[in-house]
């Protein structure tokens, strides 16, 4: 490559981050200030329907329970984007994670319906990582295999190989699965897969899955039906994250 390549090559790629920086600064500043009126909005809607609900008949009632749920929605999806547009912007200490400790909180923490159980298979690693971020990964993934599931007797595993540089987690179910023409879109902001938002789903927890993983410099990917399973059925998510080296006594420990 002559050295005029070169150049323009790194000019370009200045250029770019320059234009994602922006991007990001852009949807943080737009979504802060929708915060504002949306949540006027909210505290007009709670009134009427505190005040004056009793007076509407039932498609009155029904229309502003429609109403309030969208205003839910709105800010749920405005939240989504201040989070997205804040990882990588605004980045968090690299700690020594026991991520054996995270899954388990994470699990705790989500509560899991009785008819699904949720099993760790071995031992998790401790890694060097953004301790909050990939708690989300986790947490994303996880509710992800809860919400979608269909099975009366639901079961998610979770399971980490360690290759050559680097921890492979794993996050499979016996759930729907994934159409293979839709293994792309998931990780692409605001796509859901069911119409009509009959899950609730904002379409954001993927694309910050994959956001995570890869400002760790590790990758994220999706198989549905689960290899290997039969019959074929389910998904499986794995992520990648870097060997990184730890402190000595860091091993055992970590953070959780």
């Amino acid at each position: 490559m002559s050295e005029t390549h070169a150049q323009e090559r790194e000019r370009l790629i200045q250029e770019l981050e320059r234009t994602n920086q922006e991007l990001q600064q852009f949807a943080y500043i737009i979504s802060h200030d929708l915060k504002a009126p949306l949540r006027a909005i909210n505290s007009l809607v709670q009134w009427i329907a505190e005040d004056y609900g009793a007076l509407f008949d039932e498609d009155g009632r029904e229309q502003l329970e429609l109403l309030q749920g969208r205003v839910r929605r709105m800010d749920q999806l405005i939240e989504g984007v201040l989070h997205y547009s804040r990882i990588g912007r605004i980045r968090e200490e690299w700690v020594a994670v026991n991520t054996h400790k995270m899954v388990s909180q994470v699990i705790d923490l989500l509560v899991p319906p009785a008819h699904i159980a949720i099993r760790v298979e071995g031992r998790l690693p401790v890694v060097l990582c953004e301790g909050v971020r990939i708690s989300q990964v986790f947490q994303n993934l996880l509710s992800n295999a809860i919400k979608f599931m269909d099975k009366p007797s639901g079961a998610i595993h979770i399971h980490c190989e360690e290759e050559e540089g680097c921890y492979r987690f794993g996050i499979r179910d016996n759930g729907p699965g994934i159409p293979a023409k839709d293994h792309e879109r998931v990780f692409q902001i605001f796509q859901t897969l069911h119409a009509g938002d009959s899950y609730g789903s904002t379409g954001i927890g993927l694309t910050l899955v994959k956001k995570i993983v890869e400002l760790h410099g590790g990758e994220v990917r999706v198989f549905s039906p689960v290899p290997g399973s039969d019959p074929p059925m389910g998904t499986l998510f794995e992520f990648t994250l870097p060997k990184r080296p730890l402190l000595e006594g860091e091993e055992e420990s970590g953070e959780a």
